[in-house]
């Protein structure tokens, strides 16, 4: 009896063993793998004329199926959109229109909005003129999101400047010109906003650079990007569908306002919708490219090998960069990996980690992501970009200690990306003034900085909230008159036919000469143009920047670099993360994914989206027309 029961118990024994081995099997079984990234972040040796941009995260893997085998993305192009407006406000620097096509879409625009009471009066005076409005709508954008916008003249005008108009409200849709007609699409978007003038910007002040310009933050958008995967060939089943949807939201999920979801939804059996998870808002492509390098259905045994091979590569600073992405794809599996190679000697081993870490939500990089966000221009964009990502108080930290180095560029990008993060922070809430920009004084240690945007809204940051106009400061304008009394005060006076004179005094701060201007209702553009001849003739005590965003063209040189950090000649071949994009970047190619054209979509997104002005199959495509 007692040896029937000893039996009996160990082979109860086995059982439960056995019936554990089978629980690991299908718990490795169901989990799922992602790896972050679209493309390989460094590029050794490579020149930014390189026509091989190699495509490293799309690297195969024998016993590997990636979703990126076998579907494309699509809504990876940047969606051109066009209006035809007017430009208000010129103080007869326009021109009278001429008859033409673009003359009729303004003037039947114009015949809706019940402010204009005379539109032909209106098109031919010379404080207006009509231009054309041009914007991108960039991958994912929702519904009401802000982007850039560019205005030109039309051709033959005879206009002399635009600058300081004002581009009243304009329907932004696809357009192209087939034979003598103007084509449009649906209207997509809405533009407006204050003209600055090319002039403003490049030291050229050439006619030519007075006819064109930019609206900062100018279109609104009035509908939501989709992004999507496209199973590539016909015969493909809805199961291939519903396995590669449930892989992909088994490592990512979302919150709206019915609770928590997935982020992929199958909607036939080629074609799955995706949703951006927030912290990947600022930094698309590296979601994108996570998800094409989720495993959907790869061997266990085969996971097993993968994630101790990684756990090797991640500590070759060579193969790092796509060793950390598919770590991170791993989700909770891949943290403790990532971790231990924070611990590594070499800088790019670290960074490859911390910036994988952050994205899943661990902040045991963020010293290592703040080193290279300071000290490597190759890593700096990325690396405050993965500070913003995170939804932690150690990260802002970082980025608030980022404030105080003397890089203007790694200052101006601790400050956007901090903003990014907590855009509540009264550090960086700023004031809108004069109804045409925001100013923020940032209270920094080092060299003091007076710095103007050029891409995503008008702002002007003070760094260094103590920097000071010169004791002889002075610029005169037509109706205006800016004065240092040489006591520490400043003196400003307004001339115009209908107030006669108006007098104000501050500080000789900075700050408080924006603010007093500003009141006047003098905006960004004035104010920009005010402190650039300063600057020229010697009456600011302080550095004046423009547009001092992280640059692409980068690459890591683990050897050293001689030339000054901010003049760095390397280059990284990676998507611009969108919290650092001005919008110049799609005249280079350097940023684009190499993407596969993935079908119908692609075809007709490209038919919808070209027009005369500006061919251009985008972003991460490396297929420009």
């Amino acid at each position: 009896m007692t040896r029937h029961n000893e039996n009996l118990h160990r082979k109860s024994v086995q059982r439960a063993g056995t019936l554990i081995q089978i629980g690991i099997c299908v718990s490795l079984a169901v989990l799922v793998i992602s790896v972050s990234g679209c493309q390989n972040m460094i590029r050794r040796g490579q020149s930014p004329d390189s026509n091989s941009l190699v495509q490293l995260y799309d690297e195969k893997e024998e016993g590997t199926q990636y979703i990126g085998d076998l579907c494309g993305i699509y809504g990876l192009n940047f969606a051109q959109v066009e209006g035809v407006g007017l430009a208000v406000g010129l103080d007869r620097t326009g021109s009278a229109a001429k008859p033409n096509v673009q003359r009729d879409l303004v003037l039947k625009s114009l015949s809706t909005n019940p402010n204009v009471e005379n539109a032909n009066s209106l098109v031919a005076s010379l404080d207006t003129e009509i231009v054309v409005i041009k914007g991108m709508l960039p991958p994912g954008i929702r519904e009401g999101e802000n982007y850039d916008l560019e205005v030109v003249t039309v051709g033959n005008s005879e206009a002399t400047s635009l600058e300081n108009g004002m581009i009243l409200q304009t329907r932004m849709q696809p357009m192209a010109r087939l034979g003598g007609d103007l084509k449009k699409g649906h209207t997509t978007g809405l533009g407006k906003g204050r003209i600055l003038v090319d002039a403003l910007f490049e030291s050229r002040q050439d006619q030519p650079n007075q006819v064109k310009g930019i609206v900062l933050g100018g279109g609104k958008a009035l509908v939501d990007r989709p992004l999507g995967l496209k199973v590539r060939g016909e015969n493909v089943s809805a199961r291939t569908t519903t396995l590669m949807s449930r892989a992909i939201n088994a490592r990512f999920t979302t919150v709206d306002v019915a609770g928590r979801k997935g982020v992929a939804e199958p909607k036939t059996n080629r074609d799955i919708v995706l949703i951006v998870p927030e912290n990947y808002r600022q930094n698309i492509g590296r979601y994108l490219g996570v998800i094409k390098n989720i495993s959907y259905a790869e061997p266990v045994a085969d996971r097993v090998n993968r994630m101790e091979r990684l756990d090797r590569e991640i500590g070759e600073p060579t193969k790092a960069g796509l060793a950390a992405i598919r770590l991170e794809a791993l989700g909770t599996d891949g943290i403790p990996a990532l971790k231990r190679a924070l611990r590594h000697h070499d800088l790019e081993v670290q960074f490859h980690a911390a910036q994988a870490l952050a994205y899943s939500g661990q902040a045991d990089g963020v010293d290592a992501l703040k080193r290279a966000a300071k000290e490597e221009p190759a890593f700096r964009w990325n690396a405050l970009t993965a500070l913003s990502s995170l939804d932690d108080i150690s990260a802002s930290v970082a980025l608030t200690d980022l404030l105080h180095v003397q890089s203007a560029e790694t200052r101006y990008g601790a400050f956007r990306a901090l903003r990014a993060q907590s855009p509540g922070d009264p550090l960086v809430s700023g004031d809108w003034l004069a109804g045409d920009f925001f100013l923020h004084e940032i209270p920094s240690e080092a060299e003091p900085i007076l710095h103007f945007a050029r891409s995503k809204r008008p702002e002007i940051v003070v760094f260094g909230d103590h920097q000071t106009v010169s004791d002889d400061f002075l610029h005169v304008e037509t109706g205006l008159t800016v004065r240092a009394n040489g006591n520490g005060t400043v003196s400003i006076t307004v001339y115009s036919a209908e107030f006669d004179e108006e007098k104000k005094i501050c500080s000789t701060r900075v700050g408080d000469v924006i603010r007093t201007l500003a009141k006047l209702g003098y905006g960004y553009g004035s104010q920009l143009k005010m402190f650039r001849a300063a600057k020229q003739s010697d009456m600011l005590n302080t550095r004046l920047v423009v547009n001092a965003v992280p640059k692409l063209g980068r690459t890591y040189s683990p050897e050293g670099d001689e030339l000054p950090p901010e003049e760095s000649k390397n280059y990284v071949a990676e998507a611009l993360p969108e919290l650092f994009r001005t919008g110049n970047e799609r005249k280079s190619t350097l940023h684009r994914l190499d993407e596969e054209t993935v079908g119908d979509i692609e075809a007709e997104n490209d038919d919808e989206n070209e027009s005369s002005w500006d061919k251009m199959k985008g972003w991460f495509t490396g297929n420009g027309e």
